[in-house]
């Protein structure tokens, strides 16, 4: 249930596909931690038809020039599989805004996400 919920959530995402995707797509989501200044990042990973096992590099792009140190999660299944990564940062200065970056098997970013914090 919980592959077929994070292929949905990549077929209905708003903003433009990734381009040169081939078999992945990404939807992002943030929003303001519960009592702080932080912002938390979620996105969704699907690989379609991974069969053969492979690995995805990541990294969380954000406004301020930072980004996350470069995480990597592994695939393999038929269908959709779906794998779910966070990170939560303190936005410096304004508008503030997140993006996914796929930087391995090849390098796609996802639609850039703004953020408000609440400080």
């Amino acid at each position: 249930m919980r592959v077929f919920a994070g292929a949905l959530l990549a077929l209905f995402a708003t903003g433009p596909d990734l381009a040169g995707a081939g078999s992945l797509a990404v939807t992002l989501d943030a929003h303001p931690a519960p009592k702080s200044c932080a912002v938390v990042s979620t996105a969704t990973i699907v690989a379609y038809d991974a069969t053969t096992a492979r690995e995805v590099a990541y990294r969380f792009v954000r406004s301020d020039g930072t980004s996350s140190p470069t995480g990597r999660i592994a695939f393999s299944g038929e269908g959709a599989v779906a794998q779910s990564v966070r990170d939560t940062w303190t936005p410096r200065g304004t508008p503030a805004w997140v993006s996914l970056e796929i930087v391995a098997p090849q390098r796609i970013r996802s639609r850039r996400v703004a953020v408000a914090s609440r400080c």
